[in-house]
């Protein structure tokens, strides 16, 4: 998905408990590509290593100096675990990107 403040809102508009699991994954990805882009950090340069704990935890890490980052997500309720490639345009769920 791409990031964009319009979609941002428009989940965020729609109430959390209104939120898909999967709607739910998507704004938690496009808030942290958004407070990245709202701390003026270098996408590039900088390192993340960021934790959201809860029901839906999820890991984000990516080292300085790359252009990609990954994403970790702890479905609990279903006991699933997903993986995401993210950039500071969007991000994808990885099964879609590694044929």
């Amino acid at each position: 998905m791409r990031y964009s403040e319009l979609e941002l809102k428009r989940l965020f508009n729609k109430g959390h408990e209104n939120l898909s699991t999967e709607e739910e994954i998507a704004a938690n990805i496009l808030n942290f590509i958004s407070c990245i882009h709202l701390n003026k950090q270098d996408f590039y340069s900088e390192p993340f290593n960021s934790q959201y704990f809860g029901e839906l935890e999820m890991d984000f890490q990516k080292p300085g100096n790359c252009l990609i980052g990954s994403c970790r997500v702890h479905i609990k309720i279903q006991d699933k675990i997903l993986f995401y490639l993210f950039t500071e345009n969007g991000f994808e769920e990885l099964k879609d990107v590694v044929v």
